[in-house]
């Protein structure tokens, strides 16, 4: 069973901006999620609810749907260094907190 979280992903219209290519979100961030079966991603299955906060483009970018065409090693390092970003920006707002 994936981890599910309706909080998490609304707060992706909360980010200040991309978490990857730090473009101002003016209603485009929007919740992405990982690719990767390890994650949990299966057909017409999403993965895990730990997601990056991400633009339509990089997100696209991310998915493999638009340009510039990456290596999917490349688009795992775009999803994984937004994640991060992500992960730290809700620690440090509140929104995450470790008990």
């Amino acid at each position: 069973m994936n981890y599910r979280n309706a909080k998490i992903l609304a707060l992706a219209a909360e980010a200040p901006h991309c978490m990857y290519c730090r473009e101002p979100n003016i209603g485009q961030v929007v919740a992405c999620h990982s690719n990767h079966i390890k994650h949990g991603k299966g057909v017409g299955v999403k993965s895990h609810d730990l997601v990056c906060y991400a633009c339509d483009h990089c997100h696209s970018v991310i998915d493999g749907r638009l340009g510039p065409h990456l290596s999917k090693r490349d688009r795992d390092a775009m999803f994984y260094e937004a994640a991060y970003e992500t992960v730290l920006w809700l620690l440090l707002e509140g929104h995450l907190e470790v008990r």
